[in-house]
C-alpha cells in the first residue's frame, strides 16, 4: 500500500469545553481554510481540530483564539512532526476513529504503524502520546480488535471517538504532494 508522508506540517488543536461551546467551536473551525477536519469526540477531549499549519505562530494564533472563547476549559496543541497517510482517505472507511498511541519501544515506530492496513494516517504528536492515528475499518468491532491488538502488543492507546465529524474533503486535492520516504 502507497504512502504519502509529510513532516513540520499540520496541527491538531484539542480543546475542552462546555459542550454548546464546543459544538459552536466545532462549526467554526470548519469555516477556517486551514481546517483539514474537526471532529467532536468522546475521552478527555471534547473537540479535535485539525489544520494545515505551517510553523508554531500558525498553531499558536488558533490555539489563542480558541482559548479566549468562553466556555473553553483547557487547550492542547500539537504540531506534527512527521506524519504518513496510506492511500485511502480517512472518510471512505464506514467507521473510525482517532487514537492517541505511545509505542513500547524507546523511540516510536511509525513504519510499524504504516504495516498496519487499518491504519489510515499516523501522526507523531510532542507530549505525552507517540502518534495520533485514525483507525478505520469496515464495522466498529472491527476497529476496537485492532486497537486492542495495540495494546496486547504492549502500545498505549487512548481512543477518541467522534460523536460528530466534518472532514474538508478538498484535501482531496490539496494533500501535500510529497514522495513517500524510503
Amino acid at each position: 500500500m502507497a504512502w504519502s508522508e509529510w513532516s513540520q506540517r499540520s496541527a491538531y488543536l484539542m480543546v475542552q469545553a462546555d459542550w454548546q461551546v464546543g459544538e459552536r467551536l466545532w462549526k467554526d473551525a470548519q469555516k477556517w481554510k486551514e481546517t483539514i477536519g474537526a471532529w467532536l469526540v468522546t475521552g478527555p477531549w471534547d473537540l479535535l481540530i485539525w489544520i494545515d499549519a505551517k510553523s508554531w505562530d500558525d498553531v499558536y494564533q488558533k490555539a489563542a483564539w480558541l482559548r479566549q472563547q468562553e466556555g473553553v476549559k483547557a487547550t492542547s496543541s500539537h504540531f506534527v512532526y512527521k506524519g504518513a497517510k496510506n492511500a485511502k482517505w480517512w472518510w471512505e472507511w464506514p467507521v473510525g476513529n482517532w487514537v492517541t498511541v505511545r509505542s513500547p519501544h524507546l523511540n516510536g515506530e511509525i513504519k510499524d504503524l504504516q504495516k498496519r492496513s487499518w491504519v489510515a494516517s499516523a501522526a507523531s504528536i510532542p507530549g505525552d502520546e507517540d502518534y495520533l492515528v485514525w483507525a478505520g475499518g469496515s464495522k466498529w468491532e472491527e476497529v476496537w480488535e485492532n486497537v486492542a491488538d495495540l495494546n496486547k502488543q504492549g502500545w498505549r492507546t487512548q481512543t477518541l471517538v467522534p460523536i460528530k465529524s466534518w472532514w474538508n474533503k478538498s484535501w482531496q486535492d490539496s494533500w501535500w504532494k510529497t514522495p513517500a520516504l524510503a
